[in-house]
């Protein structure tokens, strides 16, 4: 069962919606999944698998864990036909490496295959699949950054698969970027931010909201806890909403660039979203 905690006093600022089904076309290519992906909230599917992705291989996977908690860039596609980084960071053999490529290709048909069930209405520019194997305990509350190929003009989708069978994920969440420009507005001079610019608003409103000398990056914020099971979906938008992760381990990761004329709700694509903040005078 997933289990989510709400922030007393800010119970009523935090939405996750829950589809909990027996089989995908139940929710398939429905305006309430739509709705739900496009509000930015988290986003959780029970009951789905995803198909070619071999579950007791992944679980089963030796527990990595990364010498002070650091955070490691994911394995994506070519860091895995290059071979080098499985090499030295796992000090696995050919035959290892070639099992997990094996899985890696039949992983990323799979949830190709799932992504146009779910959502066939979007035209997107990009798709990949990443694995983020390596432990990590209470990192940093954050936004994710935008890197220098997306400008925010797209919306980018990163739908997640706890893969560890035997311990949940647990994540908290805190305020959006639209509930801390309206409370720290005048506090933080954020009218004085570029919101031509999608990529410095975000880092900006990162570094003066969260992560500024006073420590708002642990217990300032409210803070609301989602308890992913094994084998959950979810999704949410990590450039719009802060969030930390508590506990995790054995995570893939769809990504995929939506174009902005394909959402169904484009007045909610990120620049447009930063676009329209507003604090009333």
């Amino acid at each position: 069962m997933t289990r989510v905690a709400l922030d007393t006093i800010a119970k009523d600022e935090f939405f996750v919606k829950i589809f909990k089904v027996d089989n995908v076309d139940e929710i398939a290519d429905s305006d309430e999944l739509y709705d739900a992906f496009e509000s930015g909230w988290p986003v959780v599917i029970k009951g789905v698998k995803v198909p070619g992705v071999d579950y007791k291989y992944y679980d089963e996977l030796e527990d990595w864990v990364i010498e002070g908690n650091r955070w490691i860039m994911p394995w994506y596609n070519s860091h895995i036909k290059q071979r080098t980084r499985l090499q030295e960071e796992r000090g696995w053999t050919d035959a290892e490496i070639d099992t997990f490529h094996r899985n890696h290709k039949l992983s990323t048909i799979g949830w190709e295959g799932l992504f146009k069930t779910l959502f066939p209405r979007y035209t997107t520019t990009a798709e990949m699949l990443s694995h983020r194997y390596n432990m990590l305990v209470e990192n940093k509350l954050h936004l994710d950054e935008l890197d220098d190929e997306h400008t925010g003009a797209e919306q980018q989708i990163r739908m997640f698969l706890q893969l560890d069978q035997k311990r949940p994920r647990v994540l908290t969440f805190g305020p959006d970027l639209e509930q801390m420009y309206h409370k720290y507005y005048d506090e933080l001079e954020l009218g004085n931010i570029d919101r031509s610019n999608t990529k410095h608003f975000i880092t900006e409103m990162r570094n003066r909201c969260v992560w500024n000398d006073q420590g708002w990056d642990q217990f300032h914020h409210p803070l609301h806890y989602i308890t992913f099971d094994p084998g959950d979906i979810w999704f949410f938008n990590a450039q719009w909403i802060t969030h930390q992760i508590i506990f995790g381990a054995k995570l893939q990761c769809y990504e995929a660039d939506i174009v902005r004329d394909s959402l169904k709700n484009p007045e909610l694509c990120l620049q447009d979203r930063i676009n329209a903040l507003q604090v009333s005078i």
